[in-house]
């Protein structure tokens, strides 16, 4: 019943199940919302994966400590919502951790937070091939840019193996780091991996590599 609360079109249709819930089970808001579904999905998990974008606002705005609640899979509201191409709700999350983040010291990047396969939401986000959404983890934080995952693959990695000429050209405005290697997975670097599969951004991925402005 709970959870079906979640797929309610209004808000007011939401408050009133949880009321419901809160008065026949006798618990405290703050406790319902501490429930979990077998999957560890959070009320906020669920509301970001149907799209329900004014209940994520909602629950995220009272119950922040939700927005970096984990599931089994290692994914915070974030990864979920990136990965379901709900841009709206992306930035809508990433503006409501910014205003936690900037009351309280000591709070992580949201932006880096890894899953259980060592991805940040902008490897997600390049996995999803939606330029929007992955421009809204961008513009949020360039550097996760060369984050490995723990198979070794960066988002620029990935952007290169997919195929997504608009979102390699997007990644490649930021530059290797001088003082390290190329980031490797296998062996194999992005510039690598851009021969292997004859990939058309190919040029672009050459030039900043060996011709840096």
């Amino acid at each position: 019943e709970l959870y079906k609360g979640v797929e309610k079109e209004k808000v007011d249709e939401f408050v009133d199940v949880l009321e419901q819930v809160c008065v026949q089970r006798k618990l405290a808001l703050c406790d319902v919302f501490d429930q979990v579904t077998r999957a560890g999905d959070s009320m906020l998990h669920m509301a970001v994966r149907l799209g329900k974008e004014k209940i994520v606002e909602l629950i995220s705005r009272h119950f922040p400590k939700l927005l970096i609640r984990r599931n089994v899979r290692g994914d915070t509201p974030l990864h979920v919502a990136v990965r379901f191409k709900h841009c709206g709700i992306v930035k809508l999350i990433l503006s409501q951790y910014g205003t936690e983040k900037a009351k309280h010291d000591g709070m992580k990047d949201i932006t880096r937070e890894k899953n259980e396969h060592g991805d940040t939401p902008l490897h997600e986000a390049v996995n999803s091939k939606d330029f929007g959404v992955v421009k809204v983890i961008f513009d949020a934080d360039k550097d996760v840019v060369h984050c490995l995952n723990k198979s070794k693959r960066s988002p620029l990695f990935l952007a290169v193996v997919n195929g997504n000429k608009d979102i390699l050209n997007l990644l490649l405005k930021i530059p290797f780091p001088a003082d390290k290697r190329l980031p490797q997975h296998f062996g194999n670097s992005p510039l690598h991996a851009a021969i292997l599969e004859r990939n058309p951004g190919i040029s672009s991925l050459h030039q900043i590599i060996f011709f840096p402005r």
